[in-house]
């Protein structure tokens, strides 16, 4: 079937009919599942509550998304997410215009659904986080600047791909990583450098600067905040050299694009040059520029210190058009088909909140299909590119059940402490309401924890009329919540809800008087060792908030203490 789609229209209305079903199928999973907020989607929720142009660690088009669809359905978390699969659909099909344009309606075809299917894609889709926000952005720009190479733009193409550039700076600071592409490319390509300088290319460069310019205002009255807390969470202190980490990276990677399709991606990168010439290896190595440098700047931030999952995702779109080239111009390869296998079931061992048992299992029968669908498809590569897909799709469909019926699915599945974040927030508002309206509204209420915060702050909402404060660990503000001023409310009657055993001698130390007068709890599922996972808060009523100074010999007062700390779990030991 997929032989056969070379013809523009039909390619069109193939794709466009598989990412309508897929939308169709996360609009639905968004409205179905009773998963709440987790604390960065509760952040952006309460930063959306104002429109300025930056937040205290993000860019602001986000909160901005998130205001104007509030402001239209209501403050539900559905609402809140509601753009999510919205705008990786827009990737997709920004990504189909550009492998149309590149190569040919196939690799347009392929390049969309191979992005749509992405397992990271199934879960961005069902939450909203600055990477989705980004990534229609950047598809965009990949395809206005493909125009902008092929002579094809005119004064409106380029003014719209300034216009883009800027809008991914508003989005997140990783559009960055688009800027390092477009030098390469000025370097490498020539038709790239020719048409980009020029007074259109200055053109698109002083739109950009335009659009961006009021978020680096904002950021200059407002001490750098967002720029500031961009370089603390690269986290470059200590021991730069963790070698370990490149590993875990690398199996990430696989989790986030799919094995296959990393894999595929890894060799193709390496053999680049040697399976073509002429204007298909300059489109390949033009699409590289806008994947090395995110994913090789990532694996040395990992060894160095530490990297998300996420961190190297905008090397992904230009990676689904690269790689349905690759695997749609390869020759049969039965040995590229046994490394993969192979590699995935591996890759599955590294997979963390399942049990060794059951990562060996799917490993095993990950690596069967693929060595069974290369011997369906006589070890052609685009075969392994449809198998790839294929599996992402069962993957995704189990990630869509699994969100929609996690009471009667977790469980069984070990998914739990996974999905720890997104539970259990509604009520344990409701039991902290509950003693309130029993014991009387305290002056404020203190929590010691960053997602507490957030978690109260959206879900526990005109329910208690008393300012919600995170306790400080530090002299100064280290997070958004910490930036919520410590107002004379908290002279009077504070009633302190802990999470953290081992915050609270600090936080008695802080008051004159410091009473426990009773816990609430919520069960939240159980680990794969058996432990219970609950979110359990200690209360206490204190009075005479007099804060010690945070100096280090406060810091070794306090260190290794706790107070109240709940029995270990026999299971763990």
């Amino acid at each position: 079937m997929f032989n056969r789609i070379n013809d523009p229209s039909a390619a069109a209305r193939l794709t466009a009919l598989i990412l309508g079903a897929l939308l169709l199928v996360r609009l639905g999973c968004i409205l179905l599942t009773p998963l709440e907020l987790y604390a960065d989607e509760a952040q952006y929720w309460r930063w959306g509550q104002t429109l300025e142009w930056g937040y205290y660690s993000k860019p602001p088009l986000i909160a901005w998304l998130i205001h104007s669809t509030t402001a239209i359905f209501g403050d539900s978390a559905w609402a809140i997410r509601l753009p999510a699969p919205l705008l990786h659909t827009i990737a997709a099909w920004c990504l189909f215009l550009l492998g149309r344009t590149m190569a040919g309606p196939r690799i347009g075809l392929m390049a969309a659904v191979g992005y749509a299917l992405m397992p990271a894609v199934f879960l961005s889709s069902t939450v909203l986080s600055t990477d989705g926000v980004l990534m229609p952005i950047w598809a965009l720009a990949l395809w206005l600047l493909w125009r902008v190479r092929a002579g094809e733009a005119g004064w409106a193409g380029f003014a719209a791909l300034g216009l883009a550039v800027g809008a991914g700076f508003l989005a997140k600071y990783a559009m960055l990583y688009f800027a390092i592409g477009i030098a390469l490319v000025m370097l490498i390509d020539g038709p790239s450098r020719r048409n980009l300088f020029s007074l259109k290319g200055g053109l698109a460069a002083i739109l950009a600067l335009a659009v961006i310019a009021p978020h680096l205002v904002w950021n200059a009255q407002n001490d750098f905040a967002t720029v500031g807390h961009t370089v603390d969470n690269a986290n470059l202190g200590g021991d730069l050299f963790n070698p370990e980490n490149a590993l875990k990276f690398l199996a990430d990677q696989m989790g986030v694009f799919g094995p296959i399709s990393f894999l595929g991606l890894i060799a193709g990168l390496i053999f680049m040059r040697r399976s073509v010439s002429g204007e298909p290896a300059r489109q390949e190595l033009w699409l590289a520029c806008f994947i090395v440098p995110v994913l090789v700047i990532i694996f040395f931030q990992s060894i160095l210190s530490r990297a998300h999952a996420n961190w190297a995702a905008t090397a992904y779109p230009a990676a689904s058009v690269l790689i349905a080239l690759f695997f749609l111009r390869a020759r049969t390869n039965r040995p590229l088909w046994f490394w993969i296998a192979g590699l995935t079931g591996f890759g599955f061992l590294l997979v963390p909140d399942f049990t060794l048992t059951a990562r060996i299992i799917v490993g095993l029968v990950w690596a069967g299909i693929i060595l069974g669908a290369g011997y369906l498809s006589r070890f052609k590569p685009e075969g392994l590119f449809w198998t790839g897909l294929g599996l992402h799709s069962v993957l995704g469909l189990f990630m869509m059940i699994a969100m929609t019926f996690p009471a009667a699915l977790s469980g069984p599945l070990d998914l739990d402490n996974a999905l720890k974040r997104t539970r259990g927030w509604d009520a344990i508002s409701d039991r902290l309401t509950g003693f309130v309206e029993e014991t009387g509204t305290p002056s404020a209420l203190l929590v010691d924890e960053r997602e507490i915060w957030h978690g109260l702050d959206f879900y526990l909402k005109d329910r208690i009329e008393a300012p919600l404060i995170l306790w400080r660990y530090n002299e100064g503000a280290h997070s958004f919540a910490e930036q919520q001023p410590l107002t004379d409310d908290m002279d009077g009657d504070v009633l302190v809800a802990s999470y953290r055993p081992n915050r609270r001698p600090a936080i008695a130390a802080d008051f004159e008087t410091f009473e426990k007068v009773g816990e609430i709890s919520v069960d939240l599922g159980t680990r794969s060792n058996g432990c219970p996972i609950e979110r359990r808060l200690v209360l206490y009523r204190a009075s005479g908030f007099d804060p010690l100074p945070r100096n280090q010999d406060w810091v070794e007062r306090f260190d290794n203490q706790t107070m109240d700390a709940p029995e270990p779990c026999p299971a763990a030991e």
